[in-house]
């Protein structure tokens, strides 16, 4: 009985101390920028009944799943969620100026970091995407709207810092930087080319910070 407990008690150990090769990460993309009129965050239209933020965050939240290939390299799966209603748009707005937004986007990431100090690494990568849900624009000087399907494949590529808090969790931060490459319904949009001037924008520049859980 005393040699059962031994192996057991070294097998724990061994499994405690081996490299954690599997890692999921809770995150929130703290703004989108498509280099159009919509705002990074909504500062002037805050409501106590929208949240513990007032409804000031304009942003995403998901999810991630992370192999470790070896000790630098890892691949990764990462699905988003992004719900956003732009009101400083709706009192002062253009044709073509988007409204709203409702996008779910999934990606498949290739990520490699470099330790530069005892407990902070440099991560960067590159991957592509699939964005699907509804935008929706204003199709006239009134507030007239018109919802478009999202679908589009694009190249995204990123850089940050993760900071390793214990020997289990980490925190990071990053710029992701997203490049349409394909629209899936580009015959919808070339139907009535006068209803949306601005749009489609093919870039999504997003901060994302978040926890990492590695076991």
């Amino acid at each position: 009985m005393k040699l059962i407990y031994t192996l057991l008690f070294l097998s724990i150990t061994q499994l405690a101390s081996a490299q954690s090769r599997h890692t999921i990460s809770i995150q929130s993309g703290l703004f989108h920028s498509y280099f159009d009129k919509t705002p990074l965050f909504n500062f002037n239209y805050t409501s106590k009944d929208e949240g513990i933020f007032h409804g000031v965050h304009l942003g995403s939240v998901g999810v991630d799943y992370a192999y470790q290939i070896n000790p630098k390299n890892s691949v990764a799966v990462e699905y988003t969620r992004l719900v956003n209603n732009y009101k400083e748009i709706w009192a002062d707005h253009r044709m073509g100026d988007v409204c709203s937004r409702d996008l779910r986007t999934l990606y498949l990431k290739y990520q490699r970091g470099n330790r530069i100090f005892k407990k902070t690494s440099l991560i960067y990568g590159t991957g592509i995407s699939f964005r699907y849900g509804e935008t929706y624009l204003f199709t006239s000087s009134w507030q007239y709207t018109h919802s478009y399907n999202e679908r589009n494949l694009a190249l995204n590529a990123f850089v940050g810092l993760e900071h390793q808090l214990t020997n289990r969790l980490s925190a990071f931060y990053k710029f992701d930087l997203r490049s349409v490459l394909y629209y899936v319904n580009h015959k919808e949009l070339d139907e009535y080319p006068q209803f949306h001037p601005n749009y489609p924008n093919r870039f999504d520049l997003s901060l994302k910070v978040g926890l990492s859980f590695h076991f």
